[in-house]
């Protein structure tokens, strides 16, 4: 339990280091208007920081430097002071976004875009997707004398195509009886839908069956996979990242997915407006360097995405939490324009 004056050291200790990335000495300490007291007793209450594990020194009389204890510290107690909607996303922001509407890909690429700007970090953002894949339309081409290709159209407009091969060619007319009757089966109905019929099927209905099923899951299992990042730039011209060290882990991650994938694991649910997770509180590896802040937007139970944004540890966490809360409102009041689409 720390007491109000060393709750207030604490918090000069991380607002300082975000604002300049040095250690602070104890005297710098004592000087701030805030607190008052001499320099010994700035050293003394520093010391049991250090000693509870609220910050770190290269050695004894060096400045000191919040852990992730103290940033998480600082988070929970952070007052709740955002500005309007307007100030962090704009009206630009918001004119960007509506023109980007009906394009999925470019609503997540410009909403990255913008929450990067508005955070100077990485940033990150889905498409928004039914919690529930339902087709719209499907056809079936036949192209050779055993290969088909399978094409449906999900609603909010995302396509995806898979190529079926049949182990003997299928009988011409019973193709076309069988792509009619399963098209009529599966238009307008979700994978959850569809299982629930009781269905007599020709061996070509099922694997065409089979096959829209497979597409389905695939859909609902992967609702946060299709991405777009943002800001590169912005995270690897902090200062943590002059070491080229630091630098290549987090390139190849973003070259590879893998850190797109980590941080959507994160995710909060329904119900929890936006998660921080900083430092070694990652379970991925490739992420302790960094902090996240990962809210979920959309319409709950109908159709949802994810935006967040990524950052050291060092990272401006009120103005990233309430940019990341901000971007999450407009999006929210956009989404009811997608389930429409």
């Amino acid at each position: 339990m720390l007491t109000t004056r060393q709750e207030n050291i604490l918090n000069l200790i991380v607002e300082g280091y975000v604002d300049t990335a040095t250690p602070l000495p104890s005297d710098t300490l004592a000087r701030h208007p805030e607190l008052g007291v001499s320099p010994a007793t700035v050293r003394s209450e520093v010391a049991v920081l250090e000693e509870q594990g609220y910050i770190a020194r290269l050695h004894t009389s060096a400045g000191s430097m919040p852990t992730d204890k103290a940033y998480r510290f600082y988070v929970v107690n952070l007052e709740d002071n955002e500005l309007p909607l307007e100030a962090y996303v704009g009206y630009n922001g918001k004119r960007r976004l509506t023109e980007a509407q009906r394009d999925l890909e470019e609503w997540a690429r410009v909403a990255a875009a913008i929450l990067s700007n508005i955070v100077g970090n990485m940033a990150i953002a889905t498409f928004p997707r039914a919690t529930e894949s339902r087709i719209r339309h499907v056809e079936i081409v036949w192209l050779q004398e055993v290969l088909a290709l399978v094409i449906v159209v999900l609603e909010h407009g995302r396509l995806r195509r898979q190529l079926i091969r049949f182990d003997t060619p299928p009988d011409h007319m019973d193709f076309e009886r069988s792509t009619n009757r399963i098209r009529h089966v599966i238009e307008g109905h979700t994978k959850r839908e569809i299982d629930s019929l009781e269905l007599v099927l020709s061996p070509t209905e099922h694997i065409l069956l089979d096959t829209t099923q497979d597409i389905l899951s695939e859909e609902d299992t992967g609702v946060y996979h299709h991405h777009y990042l943002d800001g590169l730039r912005n995270l690897l011209m902090q200062p943590e990242f002059e070491e080229h060290d630091l630098v290549r882990p987090v390139v190849e991650a973003v070259e590879d997915g893998s850190l797109a994938q980590a941080i959507l694991d994160e995710v909060p649910p329904e119900g929890v407006s936006v998660k921080v997770v900083i430092g070694h509180e990652n379970k991925d590896n490739v992420l302790q360097p960094l902090s996240l802040v990962v809210a979920q937007y959309g319409i709950p139970g109908e159709v949802v995405g994810a935006i967040g944004a990524i950052g050291p540890t060092r990272m401006q966490y009120s103005r990233t939490i309430s940019g990341v809360r901000a971007m999450t409102a407009v999006m929210n009041e956009m989404a009811e324009g997608v389930l429409n689409y």
